[in-house]
């Protein structure tokens, strides 16, 4: 069976597996910025407000521009915008880093800015180029692989930091480099400027697709948009939710555990593992399980652990507490990732075929919409001295209302899907960023 599961994965076209390899040199940068960087900016002296506000600057981009570059590259070539977001990630990574450095607060606003729209570029048009190439045999699995990759960059980039603070310094003659999280920032950077050979070797004809369409002005006639609004707003409540908690967590465990970088690096490294295992076995346990157990029941009991682990700062003076946040963290996230393959799906699936290359912009998004309003928003709790477990507890109420939507979601798909015609094409998407 592990046999059959490889071979799938290894037989897909090599344009998807090249793919594949810059989604993951892209999301090295990505992981270790998640990791540690907002460690950074408190060491450099910016407050928790601060932080939030910067991390909000980075979905502006995506804000503004994911929604018109998915109508745009209907029909278009996308190999031109996977080098320019191979290009554009590393050289703002790097601008991030030194403005953060020197404390050059409009640089890293700008450089926040820029770094969101390269990632954008990136995740907008990763699943219609999949789609296009793959045919519906394979297709299932190279989105599955396309969404295990953020996984597999968080387990490499979390061995990494690690394992540079590990070493703690190295010398190349008369140079001595001290591993911190500047220097790690660095190395993890140069090591995703990479990701531009992958981009550049990927091959892609120049036929346009058949149904390109220019004028912007009928774009309200081109989809069934009651069903797109339908099917993201369980969305919006959980990228709101997410956006609440997950870019924050890291200085959770570090202001009330007192964990630090590297640890929590570690940490996240043991727990992208169990994400990654879980994402290559998602589409199997959908077709056997069905939707309310991949997202419904699985999602519950994510926020059971979200709880557990926030309320453990109440007790924070006891020895048992950080044991306990660390299991509840380490369970929560790969149960949240294994509902997101099924419910990207779902949503697929429930607008149709002529709707999906849009709702993969439109979604995307979305998700930066509700990080940056859930940035601003942590910023502001935070100004009224509200507590991690208290803003965390708000994020679970956010999700247990998304996992209802879900749930009323998947009762009308499934009493629908007996009445429509046609082939319903199953999908998985990356989305992750919780």
């Amino acid at each position: 069976m592990l046999n059959k599961i490889f071979c799938s994965y290894r037989d897909l076209p090599r344009d998807i597996h090249l793919l594949i390899l810059m989604e993951f040199t892209l999301s090295l940068i990505h992981v270790a910025f998640i990791l540690i960087l907002n460690i950074f900016l408190r060491k450099q002296g910016f407050s928790d407000p601060e932080i939030a506000s910067f991390n909000s600057l980075r979905f502006i981009g995506a804000l503004a521009f994911a929604l018109p570059l998915g109508i745009y590259i209907r029909g278009k070539k996308l190999k031109p915008l996977f080098i320019l977001a191979a290009l554009i990630v590393p050289l703002t990574s790097g601008l991030i880093i030194q403005s953060v450095h020197h404390q050059i607060v409009p640089m890293i606003q700008l450089a926040f800015l820029s770094w969101g729209f390269g990632m954008m570029l990136m995740r907008v048009c990763s699943l219609p180029f999949i789609i296009r190439i793959t045919t519906p045999d394979n297709s299932t699995e190279a989105l599955s692989l396309s969404t295990a990759t953020w996984s597999l960059a968080t387990i490499f980039s979390g061995v990494i930091i690690s394992g540079l603070d590990w070493i703690g310094y190295f010398r190349i003659g008369e140079w001595t480099f001290i591993m911190n999280e500047h220097s790690t920032l660095w190395f993890i950077t140069i090591l995703g400027a990479g990701s531009i050979f992958f981009a550049l070797m990927i091959k892609e004809d120049n036929q346009q697709h058949p149904e390109r369409n220019d004028d912007l002005f009928s774009i309200h006639k081109s989809y069934d948009w009651s069903l797109i609004f339908k099917a993201i707003s369980p969305l919006i409540l959980i990228s709101v939710g997410a956006g609440l908690t997950i870019p924050f967590v890291n200085l959770f465990f570090n202001s009330v555990f007192g964990l630090g970088a590297s640890n929590f690096s570690l940490l996240g490294s043991i727990t992208a593992l169990l994400v990654f295992i879980f994402s290559l076995l998602v589409p199997s346990l959908r077709k056997k399980y069905g939707y309310w157990l991949t997202i419904v029941v699985v999602q519950s009991l994510a926020i059971c652990c979200l709880v557990v682990m926030a309320v453990m700062e109440l007790y924070v003076d006891y020895s048992f507490a950080l044991v306990i946040a660390v299991i509840a963290f380490i369970f929560r996230q790969p149960l949240m990732h294994m509902a997101h393959p099924a419910s990207n799906e779902l949503m697929m699936n429930y607008v149709g075929k002529k709707n999906q290359e849009l709702i993969s912009a439109l979604s995307s998004s979305l998700w930066s919409a509700s990080w940056f309003i859930s940035a601003k928003l942590f910023e502001w709790l935070r100004l009224l001295d509200y507590r991690y477990y208290e803003i965390f507890l708000i994020t679970a109420i956010l999700y247990v209302i998304g996992v209802m939507l879900f749930a009323s979601l998947i009762r009308e798909y499934e009493a629908n899907k007996k009445i429509k015609s046609g082939e319903i094409l199953p999908l998985t998407d990356e989305l992750t960023m919780d």
